[in-house]
């Protein structure tokens, strides 16, 4: 299957959307903020990233501008997870360079179903 960053700072969520992704075949490292996942990302070839928007040190929007800048890394996808389907968060992740969302609380059947479409 594929290679996924998550990047949660919510331990709860982080650790159950790779136990869901790993039961589902795909190879699953975490960060808990953007500059963590940067730094991953700069080390590792990722297939998708599961962003979500609101955290310390550096948010998704911050982290996905800095990912899409970088035309090495223009193929790899990107779903942002919102709190709340506000049109102005969705809109700022589209801008940034994601290419799907999902809405918090995150509906597994979806998410996977974004994963599967965005994963050859």
């Amino acid at each position: 299957m594929g290679r996924i960053l998550v990047v949660d700072d919510d331990n709860t969520i982080r650790d159950l959307l790779k136990e869901i992704l790993e039961m589902n075949g795909h190879l699953v490292d975490q960060a808990t903020n953007g500059k963590e996942a940067l730094d991953l990302i700069k080390r590792n070839p990722y297939d998708l990233v599961v962003m979500d928007r609101n955290m310390p040190m550096m948010d998704g929007v911050q982290a996905v501008t800095i990912i899409r800048s970088n035309p090495r890394l223009l193929s790899m996808k990107i779903i942002m997870c919102t709190s709340a389907s506000v049109v102005k968060e969705v809109d700022e992740a589209f801008k940034a360079g994601a290419n799907d969302y999902v809405v918090k609380p995150i509906e597994i059947a979806k998410l996977l179903a974004k994963v599967n479409k965005h994963l050859p």
